[in-house]
């Protein structure tokens, strides 16, 4: 199993991506956590400690910006590997610009390998 032994997140608020995500991940061994909303997922990435986590650019309540930042400035998160998803990709540049670059980016729509392949990639980093 490619990412058996560790504990993902993923913070989606779509139902259909929410569940192709987890049904992926879970068949590769890996044991996830969801989010539902950016507030969720901060409390989650605390509470849990995830190796990594997938996270939906246009999220509910706390955006993906703040998200970001909260993450950035917790020294006990440094180890967190992040993969963005978005069907935005220029939001990417926004990102970089505001100093708040993820590890990974997967852009809407992926395929099963993409999102196995990325964030082993992401964790073997």
């Amino acid at each position: 199993m490619p990412l058996s032994g560790r504990k993902i997140l993923i913070a989606e608020d779509e139902p259909d991506q929410l569940h192709f995500i987890k049904t992926v991940l879970e068949d590769n061994g890996a044991t996830v956590v969801v989010a539902h909303n950016g507030t969720e997922a901060l409390s989650l990435v605390r509470s849990e400690l995830p190796h990594a986590m997938t996270l939906d650019i246009n999220m509910p309540g706390m955006d993906v910006m703040e998200l970001l930042g909260e993450l950035k400035g917790d020294e006990t998160l440094n180890g967190l590997k992040i993969c963005i998803v978005s069907g935005r990709p220029e939001l990417r540049l926004v990102l970089r610009d505001r100093h708040l670059n993820a590890n990974g980016y997967l852009d809407k729509p992926f395929t099963e390998d993409d999102l196995v392949t990325t964030l082993q990639e992401l964790l073997a980093g």
